[in-house]
């Protein structure tokens, strides 16, 4: 993904503008509320780019997006003078403990699930409650099985939402053309009224009906 800011035109509406081309190519323009606009070029499958520098970046990306038309042409040029151009990858963090002795992950450190997984917000708001609840209480000799605790808690949900991104990648960069028109017909089923409701539950984070651990009161020993 290449994300910058560019000078809003006339053609820049209250809308966030989407357009897909083959080969797995998407050029994206969102007006912010600065009376710009913030322009993303995104594509997969992609090759790295972080360890470029800006001019190198940029050559690889406009020959990525030579024949796509609409909007990149305008893009390309103002990613050249953009003064905060972002180059990065969608990455997911997947390790096998999220503790070691008394130092813990929480958050896109432990699990970030991707933008396009989405929910990372509401994952570290309950990762970090989860986290609070199980060491609130507990001795220094019990750190260990609270971390432990907040783990096994932990994973069933951030598993669920991270298998998500995986199924989106084909669906959000189609790289043929049958592949934008299945793209398009499902785009205008899953905005109709009867599957709207479906595709929301889908997306929730956490939908299990599950309780959090109630907090007790901590006693001295448990703060030292």
């Amino acid at each position: 993904m290449v994300v910058g800011t560019i000078p809003r035109t006339a053609e820049d509406d209250s809308t966030w503008r989407w357009y897909n081309a083959i080969g797995g190519r998407s050029v994206h323009l969102r007006p912010d509320n600065h009376g710009t606009t913030r322009a993303i070029l995104a594509y997969s499958p992609g090759e790295d780019l972080l360890h470029l520098d800006r001019r190198d970046a940029l050559a690889h990306v406009r020959a990525r997006y030579a024949d796509v038309g609409w909007q990149a042409p305008r893009v390309l040029d103002a990613f050249e003078r953009s003064e905060d151009l972002y180059v990065d990858q969608l990455t997911q963090i997947r390790v096998d403990t999220w503790s070691r002795g008394r130092v813990v992950l929480v958050g896109d450190a432990a699990w970030c699930v991707t933008l396009m997984g989405g929910g990372g917000a509401s994952l570290a708001l309950i990762g970090g409650y989860m986290l609070a609840a199980q060491l609130n209480g507990t001795t220094p000799a019990g750190i260990g099985a609270a971390l432990a605790a907040y783990e096994a808690s932990m994973r069933p949900l951030v598993g669920r939402v991270q298998r998500t991104p995986r199924a989106l990648v084909h669906f959000a960069y189609p790289r043929s053309r049958a592949g934008l028109i299945l793209r398009s017909i499902a785009d205008r089923l899953v905005t109709q009224s009867l599957l709207r409701v479906l595709v929301q539950r889908l997306h929730q984070t956490k939908d299990d009906g599950g309780r959090l651990p109630e907090w007790t009161t901590a006693t001295p020993a448990a703060r030292t």
